[in-house]
């Protein structure tokens, strides 16, 4: 067996301790009112081995030519508390739905590591971490891939404050086993409603106070945000139209933007005598209902919401559409209230419109969106055509109870 090597130098600027190479390097601080020269120990992860030196080395030499260490940054700051610096700066660059996501899968990694120092994290709690993340949250492979990736962003940063000599997330690949272990079986077919199946969806629900909301969501192929963010103003009874330029989202808080997702997003519609007339007796139904709550009702511009005026919550338009969906087993399970907008676009492939127009009328910022969409729905209707041909030609046998009896 051979024996362990003793601490001490192994190049320059790198050392050997404990059977693990580390960086040295100083930096000057005022100790009783006199500038000192501190020594510093930065780990690198790596075994203390001749190989790893070189390595080691590598990092020392990035880790010199960084133009951005910030010698202020505590260098033994837990994991926990360097996550919630980076999200603090990250709320002043990103949108608040964007911030939101980024608190979520920062607690997730908090919630692992706890107060691990980052300058202690190796590769493989990285991998336990991220195996952790399938097997005990069950969570799917896209998501731990956003997670994983968060988690090396702030590594990063933390190489180039100085913190760490190496990022030890970037190397670390998901499990591809546990991922597929996990992964959830998933229809592509019941992502959207083909023609028949949004007007049997909305002939089940056109006696609820929900019909229009999930109508207009259908025609127009309108994300939640642009459904929740339909003002009066937006529609003009003289022109017939309607306008998209306000959203409600939902990140840290739910906001009220006066803009949209892309600038594809802001569009206007023109509006049929029918559907103006729907709005109109939306309009109507609103007023009855403020005469109905007098001082309690909740006066505001909004055109869906409840019937005393108070807004819905984000989420409540998505809850109630997978409630009714439940409650019709004849109609795709798997489909969602973003699935409506899907739908339009399976509806409008279906009418022979070109992709161009949808991707238009949808507001989708590429094509390339529209595109995958197309695709999917003209495979449905493929499929379709192919079953239809086959069972034309080959028939089977006719089944009765007599048959079973013998």
């Amino acid at each position: 067996m051979a024996k362990p090597k003793k601490d001490g130098k192994r190049a320059t600027g790198v050392q050997g301790k404990s059977g693990y190479l580390y960086i040295i390097s100083y930096q000057h601080i005022m100790k009783d009112g006199v500038k000192v020269r501190q020594k510093q120990w930065i780990s690198t992860g790596l075994k203390d081995t001749a190989e790893n030196v070189k390595k080691a080395s590598e990092m020392r030499a990035r880790q010199l030519n960084t133009k951005h260490t910030d010698v202020s940054t505590d260098r033994n700051i837990t994991l926990a508390d360097y996550i919630d610096n980076f999200l603090n700066k990250k709320k002043r660059e990103v949108s608040d739905t964007t911030s939101s996501s980024y608190f979520y899968r920062g607690n997730s990694i908090k919630e692992f590591f706890g107060d691990i120092k980052v300058k202690e994290i190796t590769e493989s709690m990285v991998e336990c971490f991220l195996d952790e993340l399938f097997e005990e949250r069950h969570l799917q492979q896209r998501t731990v891939k956003d997670i994983k990736v968060l988690l090396s962003t702030i590594l990063d940063k933390a190489v180039k404050e100085g913190i760490v000599a190496y990022n030890p997330a970037k190397e670390v690949v998901i499990n591809k086993k546990l991922a597929l272990k996990y992964a959830k079986e998933k229809n592509t077919e019941d992502e959207f409603f083909s023609y028949g199946e949004a007007q049997t969806f909305l002939d089940n629900i056109k006696e609820l106070d929900c019909y229009e909301m999930y109508y207009v969501a259908l025609f127009f192929g309108l994300r939640r945000e642009e459904l929740l963010g339909l003002r009066w103003s937006a529609i003009d009874f003289n022109s017939k139209t309607m306008s998209i330029n306000h959203t409600v989202t939902k990140g840290m808080t739910v906001n009220y933007v006066n803009s949209t997702k892309t600038d594809a997003s802001n569009r206007e519609y023109p509006l049929t005598d029918e559907q103006i007339e729907m709005f109109r007796q939306l309009k109507t139904k609103e007023d009855f209902n403020r005469k109905l709550f007098g001082n309690c009702y909740i006066e505001n511009e909004y055109i869906f919401k409840h019937a005393n005026g108070k807004l819905f919550y984000p989420d409540y338009p998505t809850k109630t559409f997978k409630s009714l969906i439940i409650k019709m087993p004849a109609l795709p399970q798997g489909i969602t209230l973003h699935g409506l907008r899907s739908s339009c676009v399976s509806i409008l492939v279906h009418q022979g419109m070109d992709v161009k127009s949808i991707q238009k009328w949808v507001g989708h910022a590429d094509y390339e969106t529209t595109l995958k969409i197309y695709a999917k729905v003209k495979d449905k209707e493929a499929k379709r055509e192919i079953s239809d041909k086959m069972t034309s030609v080959i028939t089977l046998k006719e089944y009765t109870d007599h048959n079973i009896e013998q």
